[in-house]
């Protein structure tokens, strides 16, 4: 479902259980520490990366963020703020440079919650009700 995945992605969460975070941490602009994952999730043992390589997908998720970026930015500047060129361009080629850690872990997230569903059969709370 949808808000399941918009979950995962937002909070940085496992998208089978939603309960441990993929990233290790949730600073996402400390650039020493925005780009390190989990290997697999504490609570449902998910394996973050299937195969070696298995992220070289997200890199297609980032470009599309991107060109919506670069759609959505552009619009605005025709139709509202009508800068030049150059104004336009530094000030788009700036903020791809600034939200890099961002789009980054969120088309990762996007990536992961393309081919793994929530399962609520996998939560803790589950399995404590089960004992």
């Amino acid at each position: 479902m949808l808000k399941d995945s918009v979950y995962s992605v937002v909070g940085n969460k496992c998208p089978q259980c939603h309960q441990s975070d993929v990233f290790k941490s949730n600073a996402v602009f400390n650039l020493k520490t925005f780009d390190k994952m989990n290997e697999s999730c504490s609570c449902c043992g998910m394996k973050y990366e299937k195969e070696p390589g298995y992220f070289y997908g997200a890199m297609y998720v980032s470009y599309a963020l991107v060109v919506g970026w670069f759609v959505l930015t552009f619009i605005i500047d025709s139709f509202i703020v009508k800068s030049q060129t150059w104004q336009y361009l530094t000030f788009f080629v700036s903020t791809i440079i600034v939200m890099m850690p961002l789009t980054f872990r969120t088309s990762r997230l996007i990536w992961l919650n393309l081919f793994v569903k929530y399962d609520p059969s996998k939560t803790i709370y589950h399995h404590s009700i089960k004992q």
